[in-house]
């Protein structure tokens, strides 16, 4: 009797839905009202244990990830501070330097004085300025420079002149 009930339950189905099945294999029943895990209390359980099992992974995996951006976010800024630590520090070697070679310009320039040239040669180097009696005046023509340098020109071309003449004549003894 009971497979009389099974088969019509079948027979039902198969009828509500004006499909007809080709094969043994069962149809399948997709039926909203009907859900095991619903019904079944032990089934249930394992269902919201697996579903916040992954819910738990899919938040921790996030929180690494976070993790790991902000870890390397703090780490670039860090680079980031050393740099500009560094350059500070140089930037204050170079103003230190800036410094110290404008006073030993100045120093250079103090000592490149007059006062201070005579000051050295009379302490340092036991010279003295000359009596009256010791100077001597130079009359130093005034002519005009570029005459003189246009003599030193015609110097400096009979010089060539004459070394021209000369290997002439070197040449002119093997001919």
């Amino acid at each position: 009797m009971e497979e009389k009930g099974i088969l019509t339950g079948v027979i039902k189905l198969a009828a509500t839905n004006n499909k007809y099945v080709y094969g043994s294999v069962a149809e399948n029943i997709k039926s909203d009202s009907y859900d095991p895990y619903e019904e079944n209390v032990v089934l249930k359980s394992k269902k919201v244990a697996r579903s916040n099992a992954k819910i738990k992974a899919k938040i921790i995996f996030n929180i690494f990830i976070i993790f790991g951006m902000c870890a390397i976010i703090i780490f670039r800024y860090a680079q980031i501070s050393q740099l500009n630590y560094d350059s500070n520090t140089l930037n204050k070697k170079y103003v230190t330097m800036q410094n110290d070679n404008n006073l030993i310009s100045i120093d250079i320039e103090k000592a490149m004085g007059l006062k201070k040239i005579r000051e050295v040669a009379e302490n340092n180097l036991n010279m003295h300025m000359p009596y009256k009696n010791q100077i001597i005046y130079v009359n130093v023509p005034k002519k005009d420079v570029t005459i003189l340098a246009s003599k030193e020109q015609s110097k400096v071309s009979v010089m060539f002149k004459d070394v021209e003449n000369s290997i002439k004549k070197f040449l002119n003894l093997f001919y």
